[in-house]
């Protein structure tokens, strides 16, 4: 199917000359989870380029409420595989790159990533993940816990860090509450920006979107 068929819709919102920018980028999702399961689909759909997805993880039961790429016959399977798979038939003009790596002080992005989705559950992942990311390369950093979530981007280089700026941040003890529809509502907030991001138009640098779902109100804080 000819991609102006395929993405006609979008081409009528953003126009040819971005639809095509997108056909040429490449994102990393850093966690394939709650918010990277819906993350990657979104890009996938819209036809993004090439995909790194990074994740060391299996399937479990409790996945299910939010993680959209994977079903019950999924059930102890590794997410990096089946989230391929899925993606592909999604969208199988799409380049797919599995990173089957716990992101640690060792993590190194490759060297054609300059955007990075960040959808890991703990700060010190995230401290590691912008840490391996080459200077000048954007981090659409998103998070969720009960009713609150978060979007933010920063530039390599040249934004504080996220170490610097959770200084004295402490991780939930406990397993962090998140229903599906939250993390799909973030995601779709984080896949916003990082389309922006594409564009050359990011709208989140060095800048909070706080989101609150209880009683639907959006915050920007600028850092």
């Amino acid at each position: 199917m000819p991609a102006a068929e395929r993405y006609n819709r979008q081409i009528l919102h953003w126009g040819q000359k971005r639809q095509q920018r997108l056909e040429t980028a490449t994102v990393l999702i850093a966690g394939v989870g709650g918010l990277g399961a819906t993350v990657g689909q979104l890009l996938v759909r819209a036809g993004i380029g090439k995909l790194y997805l990074v994740d060391t993880g299996r399937i479990d039961w409790p996945d299910l409420n939010r993680q959209l790429l994977y079903t019950e016959a999924d059930i102890g399977q590794t997410k990096l595989e089946v989230a391929r798979q899925t993606l592909q038939q999604i969208n199988a003009n799409v380049k797919i790159e599995l990173l089957p790596t716990r992101i640690d002080h060792t993590f190194q992005a490759p060297a054609d990533v300059a955007i990075i989705a960040d959808c890991l559950d703990n700060y010190t992942s995230r401290f590691d993940l912008e840490a391996g990311l080459s200077t000048d390369s954007f981090l659409v950093h998103g998070g969720i816990e009960g009713d609150q979530g978060q979007v933010l981007t920063l530039q390599k280089g040249k934004s504080q860090s996220l170490a610097d700026i959770f200084t004295g941040t402490r991780q939930p003890p406990d397993v962090i509450p998140v229903t599906g529809a939250g993390a799909t509502i973030l995601a779709g907030f984080m896949v916003n920006e990082l389309f922006n991001t594409i564009f050359g138009q990011p709208q989140l640098l060095n800048r909070f979107l706080i989101v609150g779902l209880s009683d639907l109100h959006l915050t920007f804080l600028d850092v």
